[in-house]
């Protein structure tokens, strides 16, 4: 038997076996990379709605903390015979002697909140609290971000805060056009000189 008559070829891949292995390889690629996205947009969206969430609670225990803490307060009824007031705008004088007037614009869809300085000149309305959507009654009506309950015409005994606040850290962050859901914050506080 000689031993050059011994073929000892290697057999290498065809380029159909070429092309197959990469439109193999990039599909599997491209479902990682979209299930990576959907992972990162995820993250996005939790992390803003956390955000929010956390930033509308601190803003409403600001709120609370003033009302607990307020000496004199604003609007009064109209009729002294009227017992709740709904209301847009809030006005708390501090124990300092500053005005501070919280009030919803419904335009920009935020709550701003003004100190006077110690002048008792207005102050400069700032943003508290942005993303704060407009609420209605079943029967179309709106409903009012302030309900302040009063005795007597003039002695406040409670207030109400009912915001609705939508995340707008980044609306790019939904997936699959999925509506982001608002956040409804209802809180409720008498002042501490209801003995008074």
């Amino acid at each position: 038997m000689n031993r050059t008559s011994i073929s000892t070829r290697h057999r290498g891949f065809s380029l159909l076996e070429l092309l197959v292995a990469l439109a193999i390889s990039a599909i599997l690629l491209t479902a990682a990379m979209v299930a990576l996205d959907a992972s990162f947009r995820a993250y996005r969206r939790t992390t803003e709605e956390a955000s929010t969430h956390t930033i509308s609670r601190l803003a409403m225990h600001r709120l609370l903390a003033m009302i607990r803490t307020g000496v004199d307060f604003g609007p009064l009824p109209a009729n002294p015979l009227d017992e709740v007031v709904e209301s847009d705008f809030l006005e708390v004088l501090t124990p300092d002697g500053r005005w501070v007037v919280f009030r919803w614009d419904g335009d920009g869809q935020r709550l701003l909140i003004a100190v006077d300085n110690e002048n008792g000149e207005p102050g400069e309305n700032r943003v508290l609290l942005g993303g704060v959507e407009p609420q209605f009654h079943p029967d179309g009506t709106p409903i009012a971000p302030f309900r302040l309950t009063y005795e007597d015409g003039w002695k406040l005994r409670l207030v109400t805060i009912d915001l609705s606040i939508a995340p707008d850290d980044d609306r790019s962050a939904a997936i699959s056009s999925e509506p982001v859901p608002s956040i409804r914050l209802v809180g409720s506080a008498s002042p501490r000189s209801l003995g008074s």
